[in-house]
């Protein structure tokens, strides 16, 4: 069977029950829009589109996607909370939003009650890279470097993720690092390959060309497992015990949004990440895929939010 064939003919048995399913409860029964909180051609956004055409025809509805920019994700983010809770509106969520903001944008209103988990999505790849000005190609050699002379490292911005990253490993390795906050991750890439800063932390979805070309060289992976589109690159623990900060994404809904709902989402985004080819892309982005029901969810936002207040809290972090 060829491989098109076979993918389709998944697709079409993935979908036949839970489309019954849906005429039988009624839902859904217009199309679903998933907001993302960060702009064309984030991983957030590339991950939903790529999700969107199986997911609306595994539940017989079109998947709208867009994306509202601004405030670490906290505009979309608000903007789902504020919406009827029936399933039709619908937030790609990042760690960051979920166990990060609250404590950096108190006064933003979202807190952990804020939505209904859904599912796991996938990780998402953020790696430590060096540009051509870097004085090591390891990440244990720019460390033991920066103790000799001080290195600046960029992030897409204070209070990323990117930022707790990189002061949790200045903090765990003693090293002498200067943070430098860009507003995003183009110019702060740009200026990488460029050589205007040694190292940066970045997600791997926008520098995947710049890191296959040789550009910027991957030190570390951040998180505690290797990518599957890097697997010889070490992760950060590996080399720094401690710092084990990542970040992932997962779907959610406002909360109030019937458990009914919920579950057959769930089902039907599962079915949709599951996909051959699907996996295949995942990859190509830096994204793994995860697993998890909403208690996994939960589980997983709770760790996050009590070491990142944790650390916000110690080294007086503050957003951009």
């Amino acid at each position: 069977m060829q491989r098109r064939t076979f993918i389709q003919t998944l697709t079409a048995a993935a979908a036949a029950p839970l489309s019954l399913a849906a005429r039988a409860s009624g839902y859904p029964s217009q199309p679903i829009r998933i907001y993302g909180g960060f702009g064309p051609g984030s991983t957030t956004d590339v991950l939903t589109r790529l999700m969107a055409p199986s997911l609306g025809q595994i539940l017989g509805q079109p998947i709208v996607v867009d994306n509202i920019q601004g405030a670490a994700g906290n505009i979309a983010a608000n903007t789902v909370a504020r919406a009827k809770p029936d399933g039709y509106t619908l937030l790609t969520a990042t760690s960051s939003m979920l166990g990060t903001n609250p404590h950096l944008i108190p006064q933003s209103g979202i807190q952990l009650d804020t939505f209904v988990p859904i599912a796991m999505l996938c990780n998402i790849g953020l790696v430590v890279v060096a540009g051509p000005s870097a004085p090591a190609s390891t990440l244990a050699g720019v460390l033991e470097a920066s103790h000799r002379q001080g290195l600046n490292y960029g992030t897409p911005g204070a209070g990323t993720p990117m930022h707790l990253i990189g002061e949790l490993l200045r903090e765990r390795s003693k090293g002498n690092l200067t943070h430098v906050p860009y507003k995003g991750g183009a110019a702060m890439i740009q200026d990488l390959a460029s050589g205007q800063i040694p190292i940066g932390i970045v997600a791997y979805t926008p520098a995947a060309g710049l890191i296959k070309s040789g550009k910027l060289k991957p030190l570390a992976v951040c998180g505690t497992t290797r990518l599957a589109a890097l697997p010889q690159v070490p992760t950060v623990p590996e080399i720094v015990p401690g710092v084990n900060i990542g970040a992932w994404c997962a779907l959610m809904a406002p909360t109030g949004t019937p458990e009914a709902i919920c579950k057959q989402l769930a089902v039907a985004s599962d079915k949709a990440l599951a996909l051959p080819k699907t996996l295949e892309q995942l990859i190509e982005l830096g994204c793994d895929r995860l697993t998890g029901d909403a208690d996994k969810v939960r589980q997983l936002t709770k760790v996050e939010y009590d070491l990142s207040g944790d650390l916000i809290r110690r080294l007086n972090i503050r957003a951009g």
